[in-house]
């Protein structure tokens, strides 16, 4: 892995499946930041992700609709999305928002290493 860290952007609302991946994604030498709400673009960038693992189904608002979001700014659109849910329409979901990838939930720790290193 390159010697600068990699930051992973987190927002998911189940605070223990959020804590889970957050380690996880540590132990891989990742920097996580995690939120259990989306609340602005601005936001977003300023955290300076090198990739956003997102949630479907938020408070207020889906995952695919922040996804729309993040791909229409100049400021944004370059930066990898990963969708996750367990949502039976979740390929839908990611092709209609151009997400980069999507993971089904539940998935083990070998799917999520190999998406995000495949967006990175």
């Amino acid at each position: 892995m390159d010697t600068i860290q990699k930051h992973i952007v987190i927002i998911e609302d189940d605070t223990s499946l959020s804590q889970l991946l957050g380690k996880i994604l540590q132990q891989e030498g990742y920097r996580v930041t995690s939120f259990e709400t989306f609340s602005t673009i601005d936001e977003l960038v300023e955290t300076k992700a090198d990739c956003v693992l997102l949630d479907e189904h938020l408070p207020n608002i889906t995952g695919h609709i922040i996804c729309i979001l993040l791909k229409s700014k100049p400021q944004t659109k370059v930066i990898p999305v990963i969708l996750i849910s367990a949502d039976a329409e979740l390929q839908y979901f990611a092709e209609l928002s151009c997400a980069d990838a999507y993971i089904q939930k539940p998935f083990d720790k070998k799917t999520l290493i190999n998406v995000i290193n495949s967006v990175l």
